[in-house]
């Protein structure tokens, strides 16, 4: 009986080892994007241990099922963070050059998505940053495929008009001289 339990457990972390090294590279990449580095380690080692926790539970795990764990230790990052300091300060730099070049550096899109709400930032990132199916998305955010269609081209439509109202400042081949 002693014997069986080990071959299990042994049988366990392998899986659980392969499951590791075959997502640890693209899970602490999403985590990134999502909160500050300083905190990135942690998070993706704790959405491991979660993982590793519920590992046996699960009939398949997979990517979206281990994103999932992440998106719920990402918000947990996020209220402890927000408990730390009440408001997000915006610094200005002063330095910087006010000569357009023709470079895009997504400083626009980065300003009309912070227009959006949370959920709709979350949805476009998982398509557009994360390069996620709809299919996983829907396992990720416990959405039927459906509605993670409708809440994306809401959420695009949001977005296209968010980006109607940035200033877009021109380039050097648009500045008339």
């Amino acid at each position: 009986m002693a014997t069986n339990f080990h071959t299990d457990e042994a049988k366990r972390r392998t899986q659980f080892e392969l499951f590791f090294r075959d997502n640890y590279r693209w899970l602490r990449r999403y985590v990134a994007r999502r909160v500050p580095e300083s905190r990135v380690d942690d998070v993706v080692a704790t959405s491991f241990i979660v993982a590793w926790k519920k590992f046996e539970k699960v009939s398949e795990p997979s990517l979206p099922w281990l994103v999932r764990i992440a998106h719920y230790e990402i918000s947990n990052t996020a209220r402890k963070l927000n408990r730390a300091v009440n408001q997000i300060e915006i610094v200005v730099f002063e330095n910087v050059s006010d000569t357009p070049d023709d470079r895009f550096d997504g400083s626009a899109v980065r300003q009309a998505l912070a227009c959006l709400d949370p959920s709709d930032q979350e949805l476009l990132r998982l398509v557009h940053w994360d390069e996620l199916s709809r299919n996983e998305i829907s396992d990720v955010l416990g959405l039927t495929p459906n509605a993670v269609n409708v809440r994306y081209h809401r959420a695009l439509k949001k977005l296209e008009n968010e980006m109607s109202l940035v200033d877009d400042p021109p380039t050097q081949k648009g500045v008339h001289q």
